[in-house]
């Protein structure tokens, strides 16, 4: 009996390893699954060791530097690889096709304010976390067209025109495809930048 019981334990304790395996694999699957299609893209990226920050509760488990999305970024920064995917197509869907409506040229350049942020939220939102915190949101300031012309949220968000069209309808088509989308109509905490990200809530800050 007793051999047959440590039999028994000897098929448990496999069965249970081949389980744990196949869970820890399917994280770094997907993982490896979603930059695939970030390399498939033609993004330009890096990908980077996750990022926790145990005090605060802030981090990304599948964090991506991204220096070219599907426009150039004014600056490599650090995101979720997920909310990466959606500024790919936000940018090939929504931005591109916006500026040649409006300009009949390309952007080439997206000036961006900061993306992985472990703070709290600012505004008038409920306390707590901002997603920049997890890697799911980015702050715009604008966009430069491929002639050399700035967009910018602080100076023409208002102030009427093509520039002034160009970004409302911009932030009106991001908050089909984000979860948040805050614009300088929303507080003056966003008056300079629009802010998307892929959280919990729902706002259209528009």
């Amino acid at each position: 009996m007793q051999g047959i019981r440590r039999q028994s334990l000897v098929v448990l304790g496999l069965g249970a390893l081949m389980l744990a395996g196949c869970s820890s694999r399917e994280p770094m699957d997907e993982a490896a699954a979603c930059r695939a299609r970030l390399s498939s893209k033609q993004v330009v990226f890096q990908a980077v060791a996750p990022i926790g920050n145990e005090d605060r509760g802030c981090g990304i488990q599948n964090p991506v530097k991204v220096s070219v999305a599907e426009i150039p970024w004014n600056q490599p920064s650090v995101v979720d690889c997920k909310f990466a995917e959606a500024l790919v197509t936000f940018e090939e869907q929504v931005v591109q096709p916006a500026a040649q409506r409006y300009f009949g040229k390309t952007v080439s350049k997206v000036r961006h304010m900061g993306t992985y942020n472990c703070r709290n939220k600012t505004g008038g939102l409920s306390k707590g976390l901002s997603e920049h915190a997890f890697g799911r949101a980015m702050d715009i300031g604008g966009f430069e067209l491929s002639d050399g012309t700035i967009i910018d949220v602080r100076r023409d968000w208002s102030a009427g025109g093509s520039k002034s069209a160009f970004l409302q309808e911009v932030a009106r088509q991001a908050c089909r495809r984000f979860s948040v989308v805050l614009t300088p109509n929303h507080d003056v905490y966003h008056r300079d930048h629009l802010h998307l990200d892929n959280g919990r809530y729902s706002v259209c800050g528009m």
